[in-house]
């Protein structure tokens, strides 16, 4: 379980850290909203990989537990998301449509690297 952590970590810095690079490239060319994009991007894998440290106190290394955890907020997080993107559509909010997006891309990105990860065989 510890490599397992360890891998998801270091991914979870990888694509905050990436992230990061993007933003600062698009500042420089003074891209604002896609910058501001790549910050939204950033801020939810990190939200995920606090969500993945509380998985793991509140699991007490069961691993059973902290997949379970980690799942139940992938799910219950982006159904307002899900919501707040409806809501910007019905009110044609192209940009709140294009953040809520965003979001949800990253959520299924995370979602496929846990899995993928987590369900390895070690």
């Amino acid at each position: 379980m510890e490599k397992k952590l360890e891998q998801l970590d270091e991914w979870f810095e990888k694509q905050i850290a990436f992230c990061a690079e993007e933003q600062r490239k698009l500042l420089d060319d003074d891209r604002n909203d896609e910058a501001n994009f790549e910050k939204i991007r950033a801020n939810v894998y990190d939200i995920f990989r606090t969500i993945l440290s509380v998985a793991v106190k509140i699991g007490k290394g069961d691993t059973d537990a902290i997949k379970e955890f980690f799942h139940k907020k992938t799910e219950q997080i982006p159904a307002n998301w899900v919501s707040s993107y409806d809501k910007a559509k019905a009110h044609g909010d192209i940009e709140q449509m294009q953040i809520e997006n965003i979001k949800l891309e990253t959520i299924q990105e995370i979602k496929l690297k846990f899995s993928e990860i987590w369900e390895e065989k070690r």
